[in-house]
């Protein structure tokens, strides 16, 4: 994607008939609803085999394991439009409902316009504004030299990733041509690591990973960020809201806490939703509209995922 810049204490809960009991084993009332993340819409293709109430994001800030369920009727092996219901009700009996059209199509596909980096440059560039790129080893090898000259300004590597939930840590195997390219053409660089963690231990141990990779690289002072997006398989991991906000600060905090900068990178919807952040870190935002419409704070804004830019093979974030 072409990017844009603009220039603890845990606390275990326990529910209890309908209540909460605090730190201090003080008994209150837990009146926060759950959420649901969901639009008036959701589009599948015929013969989609998930659970509906699996895949389609929701949470209580403290029940782990709300209920949640689907109403009405409906057939994934038959195209069509149904009104449906989704359904999440909390341990304390808190209850959220969201209406929505489920959409089953024969075909459907997501476009988007591409966007040249000239074009972004001549619609986003001011004096308040850098234009950068985030890649990966999707984009393969890269002639930085070229994206130098296209008049690149930074750039976001992903450095690391969790190869899925449980799996092992590791470096993007284009991370290392990627930092040498930057380095030798004056490209100031960010990082990121894709996570799949489940817990605050399992993110504090990926930030202690990829601060102690980076002490090869004699960088100081650079921003690392958290990316976690696997909204999809979350219902069913056995987290709350508190839980997966924990998961981001802990990562945040122990890479400050090692001497870098960190960043929360989300889209507009889940960073809205879900993250709570409370202006603590800088947000790197996706959302991919010509204007956002994002009312937070943000330091990056990630404004396609079709980019194109000379020296980068394919699309480019």
């Amino acid at each position: 994607f072409v990017v844009i810049v603009i220039t603890a204490i845990f606390i275990t809960v326990k529910i209890q008939n309908k209540k909460v009991l605090n730190k201090s084993n003080e008994t209150v009332h837990d009146t926060t609803a759950p959420i649901i993340v969901l639009d008036d819409s959701y589009t599948v293709k015929t013969g989609y085999n998930k659970n509906l109430a699996d895949v389609i994001m929701s949470a209580d800030d403290v029940d782990k394991n709300p209920k949640r369920e689907i109403i009405g009727d409906y057939d994934l092996n038959t195209a069509g439009e149904y009104n449906l219901t989704y359904k999440i009700e909390d341990a304390s009996g808190n209850v959220t409902t969201k209406d929505f059209v489920l959409k089953v199509k024969d075909s459907y596909k997501y476009t988007e316009k591409d966007i040249s980096f000239k074009e972004a440059t001549s619609r986003y560039k001011s004096d308040k504004t850098r234009l950068g790129i985030d890649v990966s080893k999707w984009q393969e090898d890269i002639n930085w030299k070229k994206v130098a000259n296209e008049g690149v300004e930074f750039a976001i590597l992903r450095m690391g990733y969790q190869n899925g939930f449980d799996g092992e840590v590791s470096i993007d195997p284009y991370f290392e041509n990627n930092v040498k390219g930057c380095m030798d053409n004056n490209i100031p660089i960010s990082v990121y690591f894709s996570s799949y963690a489940k817990s605050v231990d399992e993110a504090k141990g990926q930030a202690d990973w990829i601060c102690d990779k980076l002490e090869a690289y004699n960088y100081s002072n650079i921003n690392v960020s958290f990316d976690w997006e696997n909204w999809n398989s979350f219902n069913k991991l056995g987290l709350s809201l508190n839980d997966i906000n924990d998961m981001a600060d802990i990562f945040m905090d122990e890479c400050v806490s090692r001497g870098y900068k960190s960043m929360l990178y989300g889209s507009k919807t889940y960073l809205e939703a879900v993250w709570k952040n409370d202006k603590k870190y800088q947000v790197w935002l996706a959302n991919y509209v010509e204007d956002t419409s994002y009312v937070g704070d943000y330091k990056v804004w990630q404004f396609t995922q079709t980019g194109s830019v000379d020296g980068v093979s394919g699309k480019v974030d």
